[in-house]
């Protein structure tokens, strides 16, 4: 007869053993962690903050204010994205005025803004247009009659005050009255209507260089456009201008 084949011991092997201790000492070890742990409050709202934003939830809000009293033209105007069509427009309308830089050109996510320094739209401490700024607006108004957007329109000067005999008390009603002229000129000729268009005053309030130089100084006079589409769509917001200039379609 052959050798008696061992039978192989009874019960788990003795490793499991050490093995089931290892896993009920790691358990005890992180619920001990958790116990320890605090929720951060304004952590957390920062974190959903932050999701709220990436996932493209948005809240109602104003999107002007009126500093020192000022009235909108419009007190709506809605903020869609503008589109890359719309963008493409209405920057062809000013190719020739943004080559030559009498325009600026800044695109964002919520639209395109157009930026005319104030040497080009009116003459220090005056809201005249002068004829040069009418004739970029006559091409930057004929396209916007014909297109589905939104316009707001806003003056900022400098923190230089007016002088005593000036036709404005403060540049709060200088940039205001700016900014209500042009979109005054817009519906007088090519009919707008009011509800597509606002205008603000921001003063000194957003200055895009310290007020510290002359150069300075002079950028932070101007005229912007912020063109938002009407309609809304899909939003295409980096490198348009570029391809404008060297007469490129998209």
């Amino acid at each position: 007869m052959g050798a008696k084949k061992k039978c192989p011991p009874q019960g788990a092997p003795a490793w499991m053993c050490t093995f089931a201790d290892m896993m009920s000492l790691l358990l005890c070890f992180f619920v001990l962690l958790l116990s320890f742990a605090t929720l951060d409050k304004a952590k957390f709202e920062e974190a959903a903050g932050s999701l709220e934003k990436a996932f493209g939830s948005q809240r109602e809000r104003p999107l002007l204010g009126t500093p020192m009293g000022q009235e909108m033209i419009s007190r709506e105007m809605p903020g869609q994205p503008i589109d890359l069509t719309l963008q493409v427009q209405i920057i062809q309308a000013l190719n020739q005025e943004i080559k030559g830089g009498l325009v600026e050109v800044q695109e964002d996510k919520d639209g395109v803004t157009l930026r005319v320094k104030e040497a080009v739209a009116f003459d220090s401490g005056r809201a005249v247009i002068k004829p040069q700024f009418l004739a970029l607006l006559d091409k930057l108004g004929q396209a916007i009659a014909k297109l589905q957007v939104n316009v707001v329109v806003s003056g900022h000067t400098d923190d230089t005050p007016l002088k005593k005999d000036a036709d404005y008390a403060s540049n709060w009603g200088l940039s205001t009255a700016r900014a209500v002229n042009v979109v005054e000129y817009w519906v007088n000729k090519f009919h707008i209507p009011p509800k597509r268009l606002a205008a603000v005053g921001y003063a000194d309030g957003h200055p895009l260089d310290p007020n510290t130089t002359e150069e300075g100084r002079a950028r932070n006079r101007r005229v912007e456009f912020k063109i938002l589409s009407k309609e809304g769509g899909e939003a295409a917001f980096r490198g348009i201008a570029p391809i404008i200039q060297q007469g490129t379609q998209p």
